[in-house]
């Protein structure tokens, strides 16, 4: 199984000067304990691989590696990495990726739609033992600068649903745990629980995409998709006595209930997760991520499996025999957006790059549950 390495080695790029100023404590311990996800390709009878391949050959055949950093393409990159985890195909294209991008975010995106490389970035760092620990200095250098943000008062950066996410609050928990820095872990905690109190709809267990949407019943469907990957790629990362995981798993496994009784009939989720009559068209990038995040919460034995199994195979079975389509395109992906209504009628041959993510991150944990073999 592939280790954590990061306590270690940063210690030593510490000592060499690359990232200095960080204090690691206990590396070596730290680098032994914390496991990173393993490679384990499924058996070729595993029927799952197929669609899961068709989605991701297609994509990749048709775009070259060499693309920007920004969300769009990480997402699809986060698919990527988690099709090879459970293919072990071939990683060739995020690692050709994360080198034509020099490991680093983006400097000019908007707000913070910029450092969900990082995520992708610390994802084939574990990987692959050959990367320098270089490779995530910039990522590090984020969290310092962040984590300074939050101290000298700043917590509202993440003030919309999409910036949790993408801003990569699984990030500060991911490099925060192995490399003892409850600092990190202290401020990606509190931006989250300014976005919980000013956007986290409560009554309806469901999150408005930014105040404009404040007390409305309007919940956008990639809105709380980015919500739900978010807090599963963290909890996951956290350790059992973490002060905030309860609080995290408890907020998760309110939205699914939420989502379970919004699901259509179909399997799929609209673009407005409340109103499904006002844009009927399904929308697969919202149903993808929900569909990752409790699959995922089951597997990590905090959802109900007896409750949820269902809603996964519904939703899995519409992602693979609706939203894919036979030539290899994920359709159903509503563009960038900020509400259900942009975009509209959802097209099925719409798809994205991040859509295309979304479907591979899906149909991985997915296929764990529901398909024979595939586990």
């Amino acid at each position: 199984m592939n280790r954590y390495r990061i306590g270690a080695v940063v210690a030593a790029v510490v000592a060499a000067g690359v990232l200095p100023g960080i204090a690691i404590v206990a590396s070596n311990a730290s680098a032994a304990t914390v496991a990173a996800p393993a490679v384990q390709p499924v058996p070729s009878t595993c029927s799952d691989l197929k669609p899961i391949r068709l989605a991701a050959d297609h994509w990749m055949s048709g775009h070259s590696s060499s693309t920007p950093n920004t969300w769009f393409t990480a997402l699809f990159i986060k698919g990527d990495i988690e099709t090879f985890r459970m293919t072990g195909d071939s990683k060739k294209y995020a690692t050709a990726w994360a080198n034509h991008n020099g490991w680093k975010l983006p400097t000019n995106a908007p707000n913070y739609d910029g450092p969900e490389a990082s995520q992708e970035y610390i994802d084939l760092y574990e990987l692959d033992p050959a990367h320098p620990a270089n490779d995530i200095a910039n990522t590090v250098s984020y969290l310092k600068k962040q984590t300074s943000r939050v101290q000298g008062g700043k917590v509202s950066d993440f003030s919309y649903v999409d910036a949790v996410r993408l801003g990569g609050m699984s990030a500060f928990a991911r490099l925060g745990v192995p490399m003892k820095q409850p600092s990190w872990l202290a401020a990606m905690a509190k931006m989250f629980a300014y976005t919980e109190s000013h956007i986290y709809d409560k009554k309806n267990s469901l999150w408005w995409r930014d105040s404009r949407w404040k007390g409305t019943t309007q919940h956008w469907s990639r809105g709380n998709g980015w919500i739900v990957i978010a807090l599963t790629d963290t909890v996951a990362a956290l350790p059992a006595g973490d002060a905030n995981r309860a609080h995290y798993i408890s907020l998760l496994n309110a939205m699914f209930a939420k989502l379970k009784a919004n699901q259509q009939a179909g399997g799929y989720w609209t673009a407005d997760v409340d109103h499904p009559k006002a844009f009927p068209a399904p929308e697969s990038s919202g149903t993808s991520f929900f569909t990752y995040a409790i699959a995922r919460g089951i597997q990590l034995g905090y959802v109900d499996k007896a409750t949820y199994l269902p809603v996964i195979r519904s939703s899995w079975n519409w992602l693979r025999t609706n939203a894919l389509h036979t030539n290899g395109v994920v359709g159903y992906v509503q563009g960038p957006s900020s509400h259900p209504s942009q975009h509209q009628p959802i097209s099925p041959n719409a798809t994205t790059n991040y859509g295309v993510g979304a479907f591979l991150m899906a149909g991985v944990e997915a296929s764990k549950l529901v398909t024979p073999g595939c586990a």
